[in-house]
């Protein structure tokens, strides 16, 4: 779906539409399965943040020196000690999880009583990334494992609740052409549940008046380093630049955006597109609703996360109007951006651009 040679047309998704002739057809036989269990609701967001701030209590991030120092480590972000506190961590070990979790358990029997009994006296159902073995009697968090601890990383909601976490796995962990990033969620564990794809942000958006400017970007992570370094900056973050676009544009409608995803989408067709599907989104609402609000894309060169470029002093940072990033285009991602808005039927703010 995100090769465009040979499709039909495009897809309101962002895809494409590709029709395969000549396929044979045949009646499958039809097997009885076992019905599908009920889906697990994920607990309140008052539970979900009091027990992703108790695992981040008892299991920071800071005991284990390879999270903190050295050249990928939260220190070598440009964060200072003092912000260290906001990130947790996974043993590598199943079993180190296992305890964690059991601790947890505790906890929510002691301070959410209610919940514990809904469950039989275990509480950890509904939190997104814990799950029972099969035997429904010992609580678990993630699963497989691995040679070195997974980084936590929380994603806030507009009151600065925890509603979800992600996790940062080391390199020599992640097998190749697969993400680093994952989400700590378990709905398909026994008696787990999702965790969504929620936005996180870095400010309280009942406290900056509308018509204010505000960042998105990609990760909480980076979110969380750019507003470290720059405090005026207000950031929002997706987990991912094909992620809750609907959120986002929900989230920025008040404001005027910056949108800094990495630098390096201008030759990832694919991502390219992504971007450009956020920023008809969000223009086709602002012509509805607030026309004068603007939304311009973040240029950088030197560094391809933004996070990276604002540790620099010597770092220069230009907007571009929807016309002047789409100037800087080529090729495909470029052919991308035209396919996508043609679909959209979304034109930039000035003269239609030629093909």
């Amino acid at each position: 779906m995100w090769v465009s040679e040979g499709s039909k047309r495009p897809s309101r998704n962002g895809g494409h539409i590709h029709v395969h002739k000549d396929i044979p057809f045949s009646i499958p036989t039809i097997v009885p399965t076992k019905p599908t269990p009920p889906e697990i609701p994920a607990a309140s967001i008052e539970i979900r943040d009091a027990v992703y701030r108790e695992l981040i209590r008892i299991s920071p991030a800071t005991s284990y020196p390879s999270l903190v120092s050295g050249p990928h480590g939260l220190l070598s972000r440009g964060l200072e000690k003092s912000e260290l506190t906001r990130y947790g961590a996974l043993p590598p070990s199943p079993e180190g999880r296992a305890e964690l979790a059991r601790q947890l358990v505790q906890f929510i029997n002691n301070n959410f009583p209610d919940h514990a009994r809904k469950y039989h006296g275990t509480g950890i159902i509904g939190i997104p990334g814990f799950w029972l073995d099969p035997y429904h009697q010992n609580p678990q968090i993630w699963k497989c494992s691995y040679r070195k601890p997974l980084l936590v990383v929380p994603y806030h909601d507009t009151d600065g609740r925890i509603q979800a976490c992600q996790m940062r796995l080391h390199k020599a962990d992640v097998p190749e052409d697969e993400r680093r990033y994952r989400w700590l969620s378990s709905p398909y564990e026994p008696k787990g549940c999702s965790s969504g794809t929620p936005i996180h942000f870095t400010f309280n958006p009942t406290t900056l008046p509308a018509g204010s400017t505000v960042v998105i970007t990609e990760g909480a992570l980076k979110a969380d380093v750019l507003a470290f370094l720059r405090p005026k900056a207000h950031v929002v973050a997706t987990s991912g630049v094909a992620c809750s676009h609907e959120q986002l544009i929900a989230a920025t409608s008040p404001y005027h955006a910056f949108i800094a995803f990495d630098a390096d989408h201008k030759t990832n067709p694919h991502v390219c597109r992504q971007l450009a599907r956020l920023i008809a989104g969000r223009e086709l609402q602002n012509r509805k609703h607030n026309p004068s609000l603007t939304t311009s894309i973040v240029h950088w060169t030197g560094f391809n996360g933004i996070d990276d470029a604002a540790k620099s002093p010597l770092t220069k940072f230009t907007s571009l109007s929807i016309t002047q990033w789409l100037s800087s285009l080529s090729g495909e991602p470029r052919k991308q951006v035209q396919e996508l808005w043609l679909d959209l039927r979304y034109q930039p703010p000035t003269k239609r651009f030629a093909s």
